[in-house]
């Protein structure tokens, strides 16, 4: 009797990575003056060399607090109302917490240009939102250090092509692309690598990206997040 009762295994994929994607709506004016403003940022640091087939980035030409100028006042607000729903969506009390603006930049990335993988640990929370996205002009990949990786190096790709790999799966891929459009808005973990994918069009892709640390508004109790700046002792 027991030889005809079929055991079926149980599955249980834990611990996700939850990546958060909205769109953000702007005026198309307000977009333009904006887009404008970046391409003469780009220009004006012309002379500054870059490493063939690597985007522009604002951040380490100068230009890494954006979204405090003038002309970004509404997109910041409309950037924070997203980031207190991403956490919101992880059920933090956001009412106990104070938000900052670490800091703020604009990537042009042209012709078979890419942002080479990376991560922010100097701050919790990181963005990118797309103003201009042309179609295949590269999207944005998440790089983790696989949970199922049984042996070091086993999920490389080399692995497939020599046919210990069958197929690659969510199970066994260190890389996942994910699909962006023009008024994206993607926010994840800073600690998270992540890089783009190559832009395969003639247009260029522009992002404006930046990082948030976050506070208590009152660390009594709390051992492990930052306590507010106001309480800090400059020596």
């Amino acid at each position: 009797y027991l030889e005809k009762i079929v055991m079926k295994p149980e599955i249980f994929d834990l611990f996700p990575l939850s990546v958060f994607k909205d769109k953000i709506l702007i005026q198309q004016k307000e977009k333009q003056e904006i887009l404008e403003y970046i391409f003469n940022m780009e220009k004006d640091t012309e002379n500054i060399n870059k490493r063939k087939n690597d985007a522009w980035l604002g951040d380490t030409r100068g230009h890494e607090f954006l979204l405090k100028h003038p002309k970004m006042k509404t997109l910041a607000r409309l950037i924070a109302e997203k980031i207190k729903a991403y956490t919101d969506m992880l059920n933090i009390d956001n009412d106990k917490l104070c938000f900052f603006y670490q800091r703020s930049w604009a990537t042009i990335t042209r012709t078979k240009e890419r942002i080479q993988p990376h991560s922010h640990d100097q701050s919790n929370i990181s963005f990118a939102y797309y103003p201009l996205k042309p179609e295949h002009s590269g999207d944005i990949r998440f790089i983790v250090q696989p949970q199922n990786e049984i042996a070091i190096g086993l999920f490389h790709q080399e692995k497939v092509k020599l046919g210990l790999l069958k197929e690659i799966s969510k199970r066994n891929t260190p890389n996942v692309d994910l699909h962006i459009e023009e008024n994206d808005i993607v926010i994840f973990p800073s600690k998270i690598k992540h890089s783009t994918i190559p832009n395969k069009t003639e247009n260029p892709r522009i992002s404006i990206s930046g990082d948030v640390c976050i506070m208590l508004k009152d660390s009594f109790g709390h051992e492990r997040l930052m306590p507010h700046y106001n309480k800090w002792q400059l020596f």
